[in-house]
């Protein structure tokens, strides 16, 4: 599984922040959707006994890191939430839930694999394949535009209420992947190409000017349980 460390300062869109913010994001452990290779939205889909085994993993992770963290922020999805509880535990943490973390909202699409999606949604498909097509909206779903807007939203009030600390954001691939563009300028690339396995950590540093990404999808914890039979990486 791909890992990628940045050292580099990274230019960011828009001021957030007069201080350092440390962001760890994190996608939630292996749900039943994902083992199933099925797009996971809004779904109450719950982890595996191998997404548990993750989230035990990152958990340990970061208890053992001795890292100050000052608070754990959580998409209210089941998926996630279970996730966000069982590092909580291991933290001494209660999570934070945070509707604006949620998934996409795949509306009919949710719980369909790919090939499902495009034989049901053929014209829906193929608008989904342009990513720069922000009117596009999930067959009884939600907008591109608005699912990033209120992503960017979640993301920056989560770094306003933080200056100076380190925050654990338990999400989805979708929901990083929007922070990441939103932070990160347009000009790395597209982020929706990059991998991000179950419970990997994604390390991005935000300050009043700029933000760096630290690391991407570090999955060093899981001795190879990053993402099993996920054909989608949806949810």
């Amino acid at each position: 599984m791909r890992c990628l460390h940045l050292t580099g300062p990274l230019r960011l869109l828009r001021r957030i922040s007069t201080v350092m913010t440390q962001l760890i994001l994190m996608r939630h452990g292996q749900s039943v959707l994902n083992e199933q290779g099925k797009w996971g939205g809004w779904s109450s889909a719950e982890l595996t006994p191998l997404g548990r085994v993750q989230a035990e993993a990152v958990a340990r992770r970061l208890a053992e890191s001795g890292e100050a963290i000052a608070a754990l922020y959580s998409s209210p999805l089941r998926r996630a939430w279970d996730t966000a509880e069982i590092i909580g535990r291991a933290l001494n943490l209660r999570p934070i839930p945070h509707e604006g973390l949620r998934e996409i909202n795949f509306g009919q699409v949710d719980g369909l694999s790919l090939e499902e999606f495009r034989a049901a949604f053929p014209e829906h498909f193929a608008r989904w394949l342009d990513r720069s097509d922000l009117s596009f909206v999930w067959p009884g779903g939600e907008r591109r535009a608005d699912f990033f807007r209120r992503v960017r939203r979640a993301a920056e009030e989560i770094v306003a209420r933080h200056p100076n600390e380190t925050v654990v954001v338990v999400a989805h691939g979708g929901t990083i992947r929007g922070i990441l563009g939103h932070f990160l300028p347009a000009e790395f690339g597209d982020w929706w190409s990059y991998e991000l396995g179950n419970c990997a950590l994604t390390r991005v540093e935000v300050d009043s000017s700029r933000a760096r990404l630290v690391v991407l999808n570090d999955t060093a914890h899981l001795d190879g349980g990053g993402t099993h039979g996920e054909a989608t990486d949806a949810g």
